[in-house]
């Protein structure tokens, strides 16, 4: 029995070490560091022609840990210039540290210059940096610089200092100790599962349970009557339709081309992949309300199984979310193939998908737990759901783009755990990129916190159920 156990554990950890791996190689860079553009100040006015013998210098601080970009916002009068434009960055003591030069034909009036510092300079936060911008154009063929004289600071022109600022911005990278201590993290990781699995085994021994034997028990005992909930719970859904579990599959589609086309032509959308970005948003509110609006109600409609049969009474409304996940693991499907549709690549961050699903679903249970407790004591909290499920659908950005929202209300993007979910799976599917190491930890947090609180509450009452179903 021993041995089987300690053969269970090695599984697990070799497990754990495999998906440890796979997720560093899929994560990529996106774990070890993210690129921060500084603000490019609005231009309101150009400095003269950058002419032959004039030089234009602006001095900057830089934030990041790196300095890697340097954009540069140029007029060219709307008319074809000849020359080059001679780019230099000198330290804060003066020394010349990169140079750069290139052709000013290159500079259109759309995009801002792009002068890519190769190699990129390291250890840069907190040192301050001067940009030296000069060319070889005649009078006429110049090009010219654009300025902001409303932003508080000041530049040079021949060594004449002028108030405002050189439209300049730059781009550095910021380092996550996540990925620099990856391994670190993942070792401390595997001494924690080692340490809590010998730790089970002693209090096993003693006759005392943990929580993880607690669940290997339960799975073991009503496993059978769990499977049975959910496969009945699935089927009485689409029980006498017609087209059944296609509903699963139609009714995101469906629900995204009616609003496609009010949000893209009635009210005009400029957000990338508009598509991709609604469906993903209509598909992760559709199961979020649909799972907890039938996880609240678990208890009162089993009320004649609670009153006459033992069963832990928390398997209803887990067993209600469960159900819904098969609705949303359908969902999924049309979700990818609209992502193919559009032109977006499936990317080995596809494989990260599932983190998202489970961390909604995790958090579905766990608020359903609470609400189906105050269910039983109070019945109108079905009705004041029905409220607080629209506003919350429209307090989380589905078919507007987030950043519409005044700054003054960014606090409830960041206390809104539906916003996080939808923002991690749209990083996947529209960037193709995983999302930064914060966006794992909140995810997961906000619904583990969802699901102890829920199950606390729900422990601490489910004793006087019967007394009110």
């Amino acid at each position: 029995m021993k041995n089987r156990k300690n053969g269970l554990i090695a599984k697990i950890l070799i497990v754990y070490f495999l998906v440890a791996i796979v997720f560093r190689f899929v994560g990529g860079e996106q774990l070890d560091f993210k690129y921060v553009v500084s603000e490019m100040p609005k231009p309101t006015g150009v400095v003269e022609e950058l002419v032959e013998g004039k030089t234009i210098t602006q001095t900057f601080a830089v934030e990041t840990e790196t300095l890697d970009t340097i954009d540069i916002k140029f007029t060219t009068y709307g008319r074809e210039n000849s020359g080059i434009i001679m780019l230099k960055l000198f330290d804060e003591n003066g020394n010349l540290i990169a140079e750069h030069q290139d052709n000013v034909d290159l500079l259109t009036e759309e995009e801002a210059y792009k002068w890519v510092i190769r190699p990129g300079i390291s250890d840069a936060k907190g040192n301050n940096y001067s940009l030296q911008i000069t060319s070889n154009c005649i009078t006429g063929s110049a090009p010219a610089v654009y300025f902001s004289a409303t932003e508080s600071g000041e530049y040079e022109v021949d060594g004449e200092t002028r108030i405002g600022k050189v439209c300049v911005d730059y781009v550095g990278k910021i380092f996550f100790l996540f990925g620099v201590y990856y391994w670190l993290f993942v070792i401390i990781g595997a001494a924690g599962i080692l340490g809590y699995a010998l730790w089970s085994q002693m209090r096993e021994r003693k006759g005392k349970l943990t929580f993880g034997l607690l669940l290997t028990g339960i799975w073991k005992r009503y496993g059978f009557l769990i499977h049975q909930l959910v496969e009945r719970d699935f089927k009485t859904k689409y029980k006498r339709s017609v087209l059944g579990y296609l509903w699963s599959f139609l009714n995101p589609l469906l629900t995204m081309a009616v609003q496609y086309i009010v949000f893209s032509t009635i009210f005009k959308s400029n957000i990338d992949n508009f598509p991709v970005y609604l469906l993903s948003g209509i598909i992760m509110f559709n199961f979020f309300t649909d799972a907890v609006g039938q996880g609240l109600n678990a208890i009162v409609e089993n009320a004649s199984l609670i009153t006459k049969v033992y069963v832990p009474k928390y398997i209803y409304p887990v067993t209600k979310v469960v159900s819904c996940s098969v609705n949303l693991i359908i969902s999924v499907i049309p979700l990818l193939i609209v992502t193919l549709l559009t032109g977006a690549k499936i990317t080995k961050a596809i494989i990260l998908l599932p983190y998202a699903l489970i961390c909604i679903l995790v958090f579905c249970i766990g608020l359903s737990l609470f609400l189906c407790t105050t269910m039983v004591f109070f019945r109108d909290t079905k009705y004041l759901w029905g409220i607080v499920s629209l506003v919350w659908m429209y307090a989380t950005p589905i078919f507007y783009p987030a950043d519409i929202i005044p700054t003054q209300f960014h606090f409830i993007q960041a206390l809104n755990p539906m916003y996080h979910y939808i923002q991690f799976i749209r990083t996947i599917l529209i960037q193709g990129t995983s999302p930064e190491p914060k966006a794992y930890l909140i995810c997961a947090a906000m619904s583990l916190l969802t699901c102890v609180v829920g199950a606390f509450v729900f422990k601490k009452n489910q004793d006087r159920f019967v007394l009110y179903v």
